[in-house]
């Protein structure tokens, strides 16, 4: 009898066929909305996640491994999925080029005061805005070092950055020039030009960028978050940028969304504010398509999944 797999992503043809080329495959792909209980029966793999099925699917019998299309999972009964013995992986890394590229136009903007040049074009004004800094030789500081951190340090590293990572682990990564714990992140701040956010949302990093953190930057330096708007205290983030103790910041993430219109950061020339675009992508739903059908291949040969397993109880940027 052939593995029944249930896809809600709407799959193009191309990818339908990279799947049911795969022997022993059952694949039935159906709409979100349009799903029902009744289209879980004998599922054995189950290609991202429906809250209105949440129920039927804990309930599910035949149900070993789900595969979701975004990086977060932070939203999924993930104690209840663990007990029940079902493997989840995740889409990490599907976005890491597009939000690293994200953040290196950050970073280039607020060198080269661009931001302010489209300030200038706006009112048709010919105006230079000095100093005119680099990003060549600066050192930037990446707060999490996962998939999207990693992409970001590759592509400061070839713009000539030095690269400081910060992640929980004593685990190495080829684009970083020298990794540091958790538990000196607060003295490493204070040597870096770019302090980047690649934090999940969690307990532990629930307002962990704070006045304490920002009092420790230097004053020539710029926070930029592309991670998880909850892990930044944002009066205290206010109050570092209207006392100029830091230089800037770039925003793809803040809390709550959208920004309060009434924010001051909206008015802050020397603040960048995107509206949480830095995951979107074009390619989006290919790579993560990929790392869905490298998963099924092993799983129907192997028996277990090899990518993106999410270890439950484990931040998923570690």
């Amino acid at each position: 009898m052939d593995m029944k797999v249930l896809s809600l992503v709407n799959l193009t043809d191309h990818q339908r066929e990279r799947i049911e080329k795969i022997p022993s495959v059952d694949l039935t792909v159906t709409a979100p909305e349009n799903v029902t209980a009744a289209d879980l029966k004998d599922v054995e793999v189950l290609y991202n996640w429906s809250n209105s099925l949440k129920d039927d699917i804990l309930k599910s019998s035949s149900l070993n491994w789900i595969q979701v299309v975004r990086a977060g999972v932070e939203s999924l009964p993930l104690r209840e999925l663990s007990e029940k013995g079902i493997t989840l992986t995740n889409g990490s890394g599907a976005n890491s080029i597009n939000i690293a590229e994200q953040t290196l136009a950050y970073m280039l903007i607020l060198m080269r005061n661009m931001n302010l040049s489209v300030l200038h074009q706006a009112k048709k004004e010919w105006k230079h805005d000095e100093p005119y800094n680099e990003v060549y030789g600066k050192t930037v500081m990446i707060v999490g070092v996962g998939h999207v951190g990693s992409k970001i340090a590759q592509y400061a590293k070839a713009l000539g950055m030095k690269t400081v990572g910060v992640r929980r682990s004593d685990q190495t990564d080829v684009n970083i020039d020298e990794m540091i714990p958790m538990s000196d992140f607060k003295d490493g701040v204070k040597h870096a030009n770019f302090v980047i956010n690649a934090l999940p949302d969690t307990e532990d990093t629930n307002g962990i960028f704070n006045a304490e953190l920002f009092d420790e930057m230097s004053k020539k330096a710029f926070y930029i978050n592309i991670g998880r708007g909850k892990t930044t205290n944002m009066d205290d983030l206010v109050s570092a940028l209207q006392e100029k103790k830091i230089a800037g910041a770039a925003l793809d993430v803040v809390t709550p969304e959208p920004l309060n219109e009434d924010s001051p950061l909206w008015d802050m020339k020397n603040v960048i504010i995107t509206p949480h675009n830095a995951g979107m992508s074009v390619h989006y739903a290919d790579r993560a398509f990929g790392i869905f059908k490298r998963n099924l291949k092993s799983y129907v040969e192997n028996g277990e999944v090899v990518e993106n397993v999410v270890v439950f109880g484990k931040r998923v940027s570690d």
